[in-house]
């Protein structure tokens, strides 16, 4: 069997001021949570309504929207303020039919940090800008002028949902996790359920409810050194036997079983 293709959606960046300075990029650290569990990166790029669905989900056999230094723009959850930070329109129109396109085919999916805002969105809810200015909430932002690995270290405790997907897969009631986001989910989307919290009560994680495959969110970054935290790995680890499950259904031959 070849190795599963696991699509990574790409941002689109103007980096020069020509007009030819649009540039397609992705985090390594995605790129090394794919190659890391034995599958290959597919790179989609941020194509927006020009983007050929089938041949990326023809292709598939899941999807990981990470994270990323831009923000979804309010216009995508009805917000007629402008975005806080870098926009990514292009990146926000990608995502949100990609998104919508596997959960009816039951591709699995996983969104890392801009991914479960991602989620979130596509499913009609609604995001706080600034996490940081929400009356009892914590300062969920990244610490500049530190280590990675403090950066990237535990910063704050979550709950799990009991008897939710994250429960179930982790076999414990709270973790804890890092935290590098400015935004943060506000009014959750009709058809998610609640996967995490934290102990300020920011929705931290979430599924998509009555799911055909794999669909998981959330807000941290368990892609970051996953080797060492069991939690981290054992949730990129379920989102990767999604994917090659998948890929034996989609490969076995008509009429036998996967």
């Amino acid at each position: 069997m070849t190795k599963p293709l696991i699509g990574l959606p790409l941002c689109r960046w103007q980096l020069t001021d020509r007009d030819i300075g649009w540039f397609h990029l992705v985090g390594e650290k995605y790129i090394q949570s794919v190659t890391g569990y034995g599958a290959f990166p597919l790179m989609i790029p941020a194509f927006a309504d020009q983007l050929d669905l089938d041949t990326v989900l023809d292709s598939v056999s899941g999807i990981l929207f990470g994270g990323s230094l831009s923000n979804i723009h309010p216009s995508f959850y009805g917000d007629s303020h402008d975005g806080l930070g870098l926009a990514d329109k292009p990146r926000d129109a990608t995502v949100l039919r990609l998104m919508r396109a596997c959960i009816e085919r039951g591709i699995p999916l996983l969104g890392i940090c801009r991914g479960v805002q991602e989620m979130n969105v596509l499913f009609g809810g609604s995001l706080h800008r600034e996490v940081h200015e929400v009356e009892g909430r914590l300062d969920h932002r990244e610490r500049k002028g530190v280590p990675d690995d403090v950066a990237y270290g535990p910063m704050h405790g979550v709950t799990l949902t009991e008897g939710g997907v994250l429960h179930r897969l982790l076999g414990e009631r709270e973790i804890q996790v890092n935290s590098l986001h400015g935004q943060g989910i506000d009014r959750l989307g009709e058809g998610l359920q609640v996967e995490a919290v934290a102990e300020d009560g920011q929705i931290e994680a979430v599924s998509v409810i009555g799911a055909k495959a794999f669909a998981v969110g959330v807000q941290w970054h368990p892609e970051y050194r996953y080797w060492e935290k069991a939690d981290y790995n054992a949730l990129l680890q379920a989102f990767h036997d999604a994917a090659k499950a998948y890929q034996a259904r989609k490969l076995a031959p008509i009429g036998e079983p996967a």
